[in-house]
């Protein structure tokens, strides 16, 4: 998604979520100072007031699929996000969940769009009540155009729409060899405990998304299958391969030592399937 607003946007300024943690303590904190602001600005924080103003979009997922991803990566890279926890990432997560959880546990879809303190890595001083899933709904009904990460395409075509978007060719890229995290029965069922809010959050936001791609087809005279087909034959085709790879090498450029990194773990990632 970063690489598809990167190429929409002649100057879009995407905000390391490592970076809140020293100086740039905000959006509007990491923005001051610069000659020229950004056409657009992206970030992986909650959505509150230090942002700029203008259109927002955001993309939810299915939420313990959604906990599970992140505890994977998590566990991938634990001195990244939680440094101070020291192995709490190797317990059974029944037991993390409980011990000491961190807010990525408790509904932290509701954490996002409702603007919340506490989010990703952070220890869980506060759990989400009533209160803040209906800030996040008002949210997704007023400001915010939230879409399924289950639909990308649609999403995709539904932000063209609305945004006045060229298309926005893609590639899959799963940046983490190896799968998710492993769950018990037990560890499921306690995580869907504690993300009730999240699927409330997510079945509401499917009504809305649904409505937006019917008002679109209304305006369009097209289906949304007849849309799909259209976009994912063009996703496929040589000159969406070759658009990719001028924006990646350009990017590159731009940012040599991200570039590099990433060469790098993909380089990495294709040795240990080779190994394996």
């Amino acid at each position: 998604m970063r690489w598809i607003l990167d190429r929409q946007y002649r100057s879009f300024l995407y905000l390391i979520p490592q970076w809140f943690a020293d100086d740039y303590s905000t959006p509007a904190a990491a923005l001051t100072g610069l000659r020229q602001p950004p056409n657009a600005v992206g970030a992986h924080r909650p959505l509150d007031e230090s942002w700029p103003q203008g259109p927002s979009l955001a993309m939810i997922r299915e939420p313990v699929r959604r906990v599970l991803s992140h505890i994977a990566h998590i566990r991938a890279e634990p001195e990244t996000w939680i440094a101070s926890e020291g192995g709490k990432a190797a317990l059974p997560l029944t037991d993390w969940l409980e011990r000491q959880p961190l807010a990525l546990f408790d509904n932290n879809q509701v954490r996002y769009l409702s603007g919340a303190t506490e989010f990703d890595g952070m220890p869980m001083t506060s759990a989400m009540g009533e209160s803040d899933l209906e800030i996040a709904l008002e949210a997704a009904r007023s400001r915010v155009l939230v879409a399924p990460m289950e639909s990308f395409d649609e999403a995709l075509l539904d932000w063209v729409y609305r945004f006045g978007w060229d298309t926005p060719y893609y590639r899959r890229v799963n940046v983490r060899s190896g799968g998710g995290a492993a769950a018990s029965e037990q560890d499921l069922q306690a995580l869907a405990s504690w993300n009730r809010l999240d699927k409330i959050l997510c079945e509401e936001v499917g009504v809305l998304f649904r409505q937006r791609l019917q008002e679109m087809e209304r305006d369009s005279g097209q289906s949304m299958a007849e849309k799909l087909a259209t976009f994912r034959r063009k996703n496929d085709s040589l000159v969406a391969c070759a658009s990719i790879l001028r924006h990646t090498m350009g990017r590159g450029m731009k940012h040599p030592v991200r570039a590099a990194r990433m060469v790098a773990r993909r380089a990495r990632q294709h040795l240990c399937r080779s190994a394996g």
